[in-house]
């Protein structure tokens, strides 16, 4: 009895340990389960988390960005470049042929045959030097942090500095009072280095008065008129006409050589040393269609191509992209295969313009996008709209470290392809510049002979030192501003600054 009874509370104690077993793994295993659930919600509301930190308002937004935005996305619909492929490589020989052919060198001069009349230049004795060329755009003081003051530029960052911009109406320049204050301080750059040029900057992507500027003769003598007025009382040296873009269906195209033509004509005519550069177009069919290159070649000092914008966000592209990339990707072909700095640069030499007189454009500002997929992040992948960071999908440099510095989950990719960084958290992607990939391009401007590179702007470059890491650098390394442009300084000029 007792043996039995032994057995009994044995089989009992049995029981409740495997009951207190079960319960514990029960326990066990509905504590991995909300753990896993935690996990699972904590790791997908990284990913698609909208409490990003975002910067505040760093960038000083040019409105004339609104406009290049619409006004590229039209012209990227309306032209299908594909279709005059042909076209183009056909005349590319034959312009290379016949370029040297048609300008004669007599003695320190040199007549170039033109379609408006022969016309004789006079280069610059330092013609052949390697151009560093900022564009400084008019603040439009969003707030007081994000103005750049003319104070705070380094006088001996660039060689040149166009400075606006200012607007054609009634085919005269107008100078608005934000403007004058700027022109009437920019000079004093000029009294620490003397030998920095400052240009004016005329015309951008809002400026739609061009086509009636240049119709007739006698309005672009009133242009011409405007401009000696406003560079003797601005004490500048020269014009930088920024005409985004001439049309080829209206005469726009000639009317624009023969207001180089007369500008040039004015200054030899007066005696006058002024500078005459021209912004254009990076995309092949665009420049096809809007400018007579080897007319431009005539006239123009130094070009200034803007090589940027290549991709950015629009509902006929909502692909991310590389804003500047230096050469095409393996998988890119046929138009896609153009869009970049290489093939923009040899396509302006191989239509005739003259090497040295191509200043290759970087930019300092990104671009952002907001991602379809965030497990779909590379280059290519879908896009449904601007990131948050920036305004209009525009980010500038200080911004993008400020984005960096403030939130844990952001990866840095480095695409070797193109020498172009970007970076992507959650649904948040951005293209961008920096001293790495600048270096590279700077590189590449210097290896090919090109007579410079072209910064826009000195307004999206750190120039209120956002991008100091957190940790005190050595003393040896100087806590610098305009990070970007210096590091471009130091590749075109062998590291003096």
């Amino acid at each position: 009895m007792a043996t039995q009874q032994a057995k009994y509370e044995l089989l009992k104690e049995q029981d409740n340990f495997r009951n207190n077993h079960k319960c514990l793994r029960i326990c066990v295993l509905v504590s991995l389960c909300a753990a896993s659930s935690i996990a699972v919600y904590a790791t997908w509301n990284v990913i698609y988390r909208q409490s990003l930190n975002i910067p505040p308002n760093l960038l000083d937004v040019p409105r004339s960005w609104i406009y290049r935005l619409q006004f590229y996305n039209e012209h990227f619909d309306s032209h299908n470049i594909s279709l005059h492929k042909s076209l183009l490589y056909k005349s590319i020989s034959h312009n290379n042929q016949n370029n040297t052919k048609n300008i004669k060198q007599i003695e320190n001069e040199r007549i170039y045959p033109s379609k408006l009349g022969n016309f004789i230049y006079k280069p610059k004795k330092h013609s052949t030097d390697m151009k560093l060329v900022c564009y400084y755009h008019m603040p439009t003081y969003v707030n007081k942090l994000s103005v750049l003051y003319p104070s705070r530029i380094d006088p001996h960052l660039c060689t040149h500095i166009n400075v606006g911009p200012a607007e054609v109406n009634d085919s005269r320049i107008v100078i608005n009072d934000d403007l004058r204050k700027l022109l009437e301080n920019i000079n004093e750059l000029k009294i620490k280095n003397e030998n920095l040029k400052i240009l004016l900057w005329v015309g951008g992507a809002d400026d739609i008065n061009f086509p009636q500027m240049v119709s007739t003769h006698a309005h672009r003598k009133l242009f011409i008129q405007s401009l000696k007025s406003v560079l003797e009382t601005y004490r500048l040296d020269g014009l930088d006409l920024d005409w985004e873009f001439p049309s080829a269906y209206s005469k726009e195209r000639q009317h624009f050589s023969q207001l180089l033509h007369e500008i040039r004509r004015e200054y030899q005519r007066e005696h006058r040393t002024y500078l005459l550069s021209v912004a254009v177009s990076a995309v092949e069919g665009i420049a096809y269609f809007a400018y007579d290159i080897r007319e431009i070649n005539s006239y123009a000092d130094y070009i200034n191509i803007m090589a940027y914008d290549y991709h950015f966000y629009s509902r006929s592209q909502p692909f991310v992209g590389l804003n500047a990339p230096l050469y095409p990707r393996r998988n890119e072909h046929s138009l896609l295969s153009t869009l970049n700095i290489n093939y923009t640069a040899h396509y302006w030499y191989s239509q005739g313009m003259a090497k040295n007189k191509i200043v290759i454009g970087l930019p300092t500002y990104g671009h952002s996008y907001r991602l379809v997929n965030p497990f779909s992040n590379h280059i290519g992948s879908p896009a449904e709209g601007f990131g948050s960071v920036g305004e209009l999908g525009f980010v500038s440099y200080s911004e993008l470290c400020w984005f960096r510095q403030n939130n844990m989950y952001v990866n840095r990719v480095f695409d070797v392809e193109t020498c172009s960084p970007y970076l992507y958290s959650g649904l948040e992607w951005i293209s961008y510049e920096d001293e790495k990939s600048l270096e590279c391009k700077a590189q590449y401007i210097k290896k090919y002979g090109f007579g410079g590179a072209m910064i826009f702007s000195l307004n999206t470059d750190d120039f209120a030192s956002y991008c100091e890491p957190k940790i005190p650098r050595k003393k040896s390394v100087s806590n610098e501003t305009f990070p970007l442009v210096r590091k471009i300084y130091s590749v075109l000029f062998d590291g003096m600054k």
